[in-house]
C-alpha cells in the first residue's frame, strides 16, 4: 500500500490547491450573477471557451513531454528544451493575436471590446509559459510549492474581482470610504463591466512570474535539433489529442451559439441560454477538480512506476479506488444539488437547469475513468491512439449536439458529453488490453456505478415539505452510501496492491 499512500498524499496536496482554490473562485459566482445578466455571463463563457482551445496549441503537449523524456533520460535538462519551445511558440501566437486583434474581435462579435482580445492574448502567453515551471514542480514532487503558487494566484484573482466588482463601485457610489473616492475615480471605470473579470485574471497571471521565480531562474534558452525533434514527434499527437479533447468538452458552447433556434427558450436569448448552461456546468466542477488533482499527482507517478514489474496490478488498483471516490462525489453532489444550487446560484433564473447536474457529473466521472485508462498509450509511446480516441470522442460530441440541440436545447449538450466519454472509455480499454494489458476488474465497478445511479435517481423522488428534513435526508443518504462502500471494500483496502 506504500505506493498508493504516496499517490494519495500527493493527490491530497494538489487537491487542496485545485479544489479549495477553485471552490473559493466559484464563490464569486453569486457576485457575478447578482451584478451581470445571463447574456453578459454567456459572453464570458463564450470567450473563455476560445481560450481553452488556444491553450492546447500554446502549450503544445510539452508538460507530458517533459515528464516522459525526463524519466527516460536523467542526464538531459528537458526543462530548458520544453520551456524554450513553449516560450517561442506562445510569443509568436500572442504577437499574431495582438496584430490581428480587430479582425478577431469582429469575428467573435467583440468589436466594442477589442481590449478583451488583447488581454486574453497576454493571459494565454503567461499561462502557457508558466505551465512548464509548474510541470517541473510536479516532476520534482514539490507539491507544496505548487499548491502555494496556485492558491496565491487564485486568491489574488478573487481579491481583485471583489475590489473591481464590489468594493470600488461601492466607494464610487459613496456607500463607504468616501475619502478614497478621488483616488479610486482616477483609475476605476464602472463601464468596464465584465471586463474586470478578465483584468483580474490578467494581473493575477502576471504575478505568477514572481511566484515561480525560483524555477524560472533555473531556465535557460536551449536548442538542439537532435533532442527536440523526438520531443515534437511525441508531443504532436498529444496536441491533436488535446484539441479533440477540448472539442469534446467545450465545443457545445460554440455549437449552442450556432445551432440553438432563436426562439427555442421563451424567456432566454441564445446568449442567455449559454450563460445559464455555463453556470450549471460549473456545478460539475467538483468532479472536474477532483480529476484534475488526480492528474497532477498521477501523471508523473504513473511514469515513475512504468518500470516496476508490479505496475499493471498497481494501476488496476488505482482505477478501482479512483472510481469509488468519484462515485461518492457523484452521489454527494447529486443528492444535495438543491442546497448547493441555492448556495452558489443565488438568483432563481440561474437555477433552472439544476436537473442537468447529475448527467454532467456522470459525464465527468467517465472522463476520469478514461484518464486512468489512457496511461497505456503514454507509457508505450503510442500517443497516436490518444489522438484516435479524442477524435472519436469529438466526432460523437459534434454529431450528438448537431442532432439534439435543435430538438432539446442544451439538454442535448449534456447527453452528448456522456455519449462522448462513454465511447472514448470503451475504445481506450479494448485497445489498451491489446497493447498494454492491465488486469482491471470492472465487474464490481459496474455494480457500484449502477447502485450510485439508482441512489441518485431515487433521491430525486424524495420530497419533504420541510427544508431541514430535505437537506438532512440528503446528508444521511451520502453518509449511508459511504458506510456501505466501506463495509464492502474494507478488506481490499488492507490488501497489498
Amino acid at each position: 500500500m506504500g505506493q498508493l499512500k504516496r499517490l494519495a498524499s500527493q493527490t491530497a496536496v494538489y487537491g487542496v490547491s485545485s479544489i479549495l482554490g477553485r471552490v473559493l473562485n466559484y464563490a464569486l459566482v453569486p457576485l457575478h450573477t447578482s451584478i451581470f445578466s445571463r447574456g453578459e455571463m454567456g459572453n464570458v463563457v463564450y470567450l473563455y471557451t476560445w481560450v481553452a482551445f488556444l491553450m492546447v496549441f500554446y502549450t503544445f503537449g510539452m508538460e507530458t513531454t517533459l515528464f516522459r523524456f525526463s524519466n527516460k533520460d536523467k542526464e538531459t535538462n528537458y526543462f530548458n528544451y520544453t520551456g524554450t519551445f513553449v516560450l517561442l511558440l506562445s510569443a509568436l501566437l500572442t504577437v499574431l493575436i495582438l496584430f490581428f486583434n480587430h479582425s478577431i474581435a469582429y469575428y467573435l462579435d467583440q468589436e466594442n471590446t477589442t481590449y478583451l482580445i488583447k488581454w486574453l492574448a497576454v493571459i494565454l502567453f503567461v499561462d502557457a509559459f508558466t505551465a512548464i515551471p509548474f510541470a517541473k514542480l510536479r516532476l520534482e514532487n514539490k507539491a507544496k510549492y505548487f499548491a502555494i503558487a496556485k492558491m496565491t494566484n487564485i486568491g489574488l484573482n478573487i481579491g481583485l474581482q471583489v475590489l473591481f466588482l464590489f468594493v470600488f463601485p461601492a466607494i464610487m457610489k459613496g456607500d463607504y470610504l468616501v475619502g478614497l473616492k478621488p483616488f479610486v475615480s482616477s483609475f476605476f471605470d464602472n463601464n468596464l463591466g465584465v471586463g474586470y473579470i478578465f483584468l483580474a485574471n490578467l494581473i493575477a497571471n502576471l504575478f505568477l512570474l514572481v511566484l515561480l521565480w525560483k524555477p524560472l531562474s533555473q531556465f535557460r534558452i536551449a536548442y538542439n535539433t537532435k533532442i527536440m525533434l523526438p520531443m515534437l514527434r511525441y508531443a504532436t499527437p498529444i496536441v491533436l489529442t488535446g484539441f479533440a479533447g477540448i472539442a469534446s468538452e467545450r465545443i457545445d458552447v460554440l455549437m449552442l451559439e450556432q445551432l440553438l433556434p432563436t426562439s427555442f427558450y421563451e424567456n432566454m436569448t441564445t446568449k442567455e441560454a449559454i450563460g445559464l448552461y455555463g453556470q450549471t456546468m460549473k456545478l460539475s466542477i467538483f468532479m472536474l477538480l477532483a480529476i484534475q488533482a488526480f492528474r497532477y499527482a498521477g501523471e508523473p507517478f504513473f511514469f515513475s512506476q512504468a518500470g516496476n514489474k508490479d505496475s499493471p496490478q498497481l494501476f488496476a488498483k488505482i482505477l478501482h479506488y479512483f472510481v469509488l471516490l468519484s462515485l461518492i462525489l457523484f452521489v454527494g453532489v447529486s443528492v444535495n444539488i438543491d442546497l448547493i444550487g441555492h448556495i452558489f446560484l443565488r438568483k432563481a433564473i440561474f437555477r433552472e437547469a439544476l436537473y442537468l447536474v447529475p448527467i454532467l457529473l456522470f459525464g465527468k466521472l467517465l472522463w476520469g475513468i478514461y484518464i486512468n485508462l489512457s496511461i497505456w498509450f503514454k507509457l508505450s509511446d503510442k500517443t497516436i491512439f490518444g489522438t484516435y480516441f479524442s477524435v472519436l470522442g469529438a466526432s460523437i460530441t459534434i454529431l450528438v449536439n448537431l442532432l439534439l440541440i435543435p430538438i432539446i436545447g442544451f439538454d442535448g449538450s449534456a447527453v452528448a458529453m456522456v455519449a462522448c466519454y462513454f465511447t472514448m472509455t470503451l475504445a481506450c480499454y479494448f485497445y489498451g488490453q491489446k497493447y498494454y494489458p492491465i488486469p482491471y476488474n470492472f465487474k464490481p465497478l459496474v455494480i457500484h456505478i449502477f447502485i450510485a445511479i439508482a441512489i441518485v435517481y431515487g433521491a430525486q423522488h424524495l420530497n419533504f415539505t420541510n427544508v431541514i428534513l430535505q437537506y438532512g435526508a440528503g446528508f444521511l443518504i451520502v453518509l449511508l452510501y459511504i458506510a456501505g462502500i466501506w463495509v464492502v471494500e474494507r478488506k481490499s483496502l488492507n490488501a497489498q496492491p
